[in-house]
């Protein structure tokens, strides 16, 4: 569930008693207030820029509750700027992050699968960071076919960054689409996903 929606920390609780697998803040002023009440997982839904951001990422890692967050990258300079911030926080947990893929017209996200197998490359490789899933936001697509362009390349750059091993051994690969009116897509998509690991479906 998107946290900024209604940045109440009681929805909060309420969700992820349901089951909500994290809660998604589109900064870090809101990821602050994820952290203030003790939720155990938080999804920044951008890639952070600016090393003010990149630093509250890995300070809110500091804690010893074991708190997980998960951010977005889908360019080779913004991973460097997140490997510079880890080398700066010394954190010993690293920070998980997504690949974010795109499309042509979107808001960000990765508009080559080729960039995008890059860029978990780069995450793979930096100290202190740790691939852990692809991602998209294809709510602004309304047409199908478009929607399952991109539902199919999430699949295939996952395919591709596990045959390499890129990402955090004995961990789930996390598969995420978020913004779509057309759940029932993103869902099939994920659902047939064979990566020859364990998988996290996550709409």
């Amino acid at each position: 569930p998107h946290g900024k929606t209604t940045m109440a920390p009681q929805l909060f609780a309420l969700q992820m008693r349901d089951g909500a697998f994290a809660i998604t803040v589109a900064s870090v002023q809101q990821l602050a207030v994820v952290r203030r009440f003790g939720f155990p997982r938080a999804v920044l839904a951008n890639q952070p820029v600016g090393r003010p951001a990149v630093d509250a990422c890995f300070a809110a890692l500091s804690a010893e509750d074991g708190f997980e967050l998960f951010c977005l990258a889908d360019s080779l300079e913004g991973v460097a700027a997140l490997a510079e911030g880890a080398a700066r926080s010394r954190q010993r947990r690293p920070l998980g992050v997504f690949v974010e893929i795109g499309f042509q017209g979107g808001r960000t996200g990765a508009r080559d699968p080729a960039l995008a197998l890059a860029v978990a490359r780069a995450v793979a490789a930096a100290p202190g960071l740790e691939l852990r899933g692809v991602e998209a936001f294809e709510g602004l697509l309304s047409d199908i076919g478009a929607i399952d362009a991109v539902l199919a390349t999430i699949v295939s750059v996952a395919r591709a960054a596990a045959a390499e091993g890129l990402f955090a051994p004995d961990k789930p690969v996390v598969l995420t689409a978020g913004g779509s009116a057309f759940f029932d897509r993103v869902g099939e998509a994920f659902a047939s996903a064979d990566l020859g690991r364990p998988v996290q479906r996550l709409l």
